[in-house]
């Protein structure tokens, strides 16, 4: 696609060192979405769009996650920090990944972007003791993917992906109707809606599926080729 000429954005929940990487091996040179659109960065890393999380509240959910075990992502700026059962660490981490038994005594380091927190029993709590003490400054996007286990994110309220592609159309200076978006989760459901076309590939929940305009093939079947093919190029 970017051979011919089109303009191919990564837009990702994973934070900007790890999103850099798969956009260095696709070969890309466009801004990137990424933390789930609370920030677009260029390829040097400089920065088109910033939406920090709510410190106060950050700082009581994850001291609250660290005290009772929970298994929590904390995305501190180009750092994020990561808390997993025993066993599920890599031996390698990838770029700007670090382990921290406690991540809140990292919170000082950085402004703190998104907070993932996986284990049903404490995205449960979350809802019911963090939501509504928050509801009005922070995005709690709860998941629940096919084979995956549910999570939730906490984010800046105006962070998604439609508002982060929006900020990209006007940095290319293209029109948004001229704009393809290809998602599997309930984070692209925003981003699917706001492109002139959206495409859910197969294996998606069935409310991404049911906002976007075409559905393709499943991930293990190329669904993103297969749409490139017939709507792009």
């Amino acid at each position: 696609a970017s051979e011919a000429g089109v303009a191919v954005v990564l837009a990702t929940s994973r934070w900007f060192g790890l999103a850099k990487r798969t956009s260095d091996r696709l070969g890309l040179t466009t801004p990137i979405i990424c933390s789930n659109g609370a920030e677009v960065r260029n390829q040097d890393g400089s920065t088109i769009l910033h939406l920090p999380l709510d410190t106060g509240a950050a700082r009581e959910v994850v001291t609250w996650g660290d005290d009772h075990g929970w298994e929590m992502f904390t995305t501190l700026g180009d750092v994020t920090y990561m808390k997993m059962r025993p066993g599920i660490v890599p031996e390698r981490l990838p770029g700007g990944l670090r382990v921290a038994e406690r991540q809140s005594d990292h919170l000082d380091e950085g402004t703190p972007i998104t907070v993932q927190i996986w284990q049903e029993d404490a995205v449960r709590e979350v809802g019911e003791r963090f939501a509504p003490k928050y509801a009005d400054r922070v995005r709690f996007s709860f998941n629940a993917p096919v084979g995956l286990p549910h999570y939730v994110v906490l984010a800046n309220p105006e962070a998604e992906k439609a508002n982060a592609l929006r900020r990209v159309c006007q940095e290319l200076g293209v029109a948004p109707e001229e704009t393809v978006a290809m998602g599997d989760s309930e984070s692209d459901i925003e981003m699917l809606r706001f492109a002139g076309l959206g495409i859910a590939v197969r294996n998606s929940p069935d409310e991404v599926k049911r906002d976007a305009l075409h559905v393709a093939p499943s991930n293990d079947e190329d669904g993103v080729a297969w749409a490139i093919q017939k709507f792009v190029i």
